[in-house]
């Protein structure tokens, strides 16, 4: 009978690597995969796992393993992968959810958010704005071959910070915060175009109403805000791509921030 055995060194080393992997597969914005299925996300995780081994270096040897501190060590080792897994996969996530901030921002405003309340058999909490700022912000991450860097940075992580050598310091909490704040900037770039129009129909139709009440015009605010809402945001999408590398720069500078230091 033939028996396997595994060094315990490469067990923990395997363990780091597939917590980094983890993480990151959590947060990353690759297309489709926040909404996939938990098996799918473990399939991705454990096959980056695998894939990247060969190029992953550990601090954590048969020395370290064999000690009495293991546990310590191999609790702070697992959460250092963790937290740069998850770091790397906020700051490129942070990238794309400035266009949902936006959609949601406009979406009750312009009245695309109406068809949720009043239609019992819809499931999904998204607006269509919603809906098509994700998939504009989808192609642009492809479009922008962000995909590819995700993937550099993976590798080049490894090779930079090795399993169990990283370690977080208050700058790099004060990266991702900055890096919110942009990404409010990216959002109301993209929203206040149509949000200003909104509110000068509003403040057209009020005004109107208080000269001619009888005239009813506020009962065509609906109608109104959503055709003019629509009209802007097709003027505006030209400028998406302009507000995406904004944010792709941003993002890729925290994101080599953390692997370069």
């Amino acid at each position: 009978m033939i028996e396997l055995q595994l060094p315990a060194a490469l067990l923990v080393n395997y363990a780091l690597l597939l917590a980094r992997m983890a993480a990151f597969v959590v947060f990353v914005p690759m297309p489709g995969v926040r909404a996939s299925l938990p098996t799918t996300k473990i399939v991705l995780a454990l096959a980056l796992t695998v894939l990247t081994a060969p190029l992953a270096m550990s601090e954590i040897g048969t020395e370290v393993v064999s000690s009495s501190a293991v546990p310590w060590v191999l609790l702070r080792a697992t959460i250092a992968e963790a937290a740069l897994g998850v770091a790397l996969g906020v700051a490129l996530r942070l990238t794309l959810e400035s266009f949902g901030l936006a959609a949601q921002a406009l979406g009750f405003q312009a009245g695309y958010s109406y068809v949720n309340m009043v239609d019992p058999t819809s499931q999904a909490d998204a607006s269509i704005l919603n809906v098509i700022f994700a998939l504009t912000a989808d192609l642009l991450f492809l479009a922008t071959d962000l995909h590819l860097f995700a993937l550099e940075a993976l590798v080049d992580g490894l090779r930079i910070h090795p399993l169990g050598a990283f370690s977080t310091t208050p700058a790099d909490a004060a990266a991702i915060i900055v890096l919110d704040g942009y990404m409010l900037e990216a959002a109301v770039r993209l929203a206040l175009p149509v949000m200003a129009v909104l509110l000068l129909v509003d403040l057209t139709l009020g005004l109107l109403n208080q000269v001619h009440s009888r005239m009813q015009l506020i009962t065509l605010s609906f109608t109104l805000k959503l055709v003019a809402g629509t009209a802007v945001i097709v003027l505006m999408l030209p400028t998406a791509p302009n507000v995406f590398d904004f944010m792709a720069e941003h993002g890729a500078e925290v994101v080599i921030g953390l692997l370069r230091r």
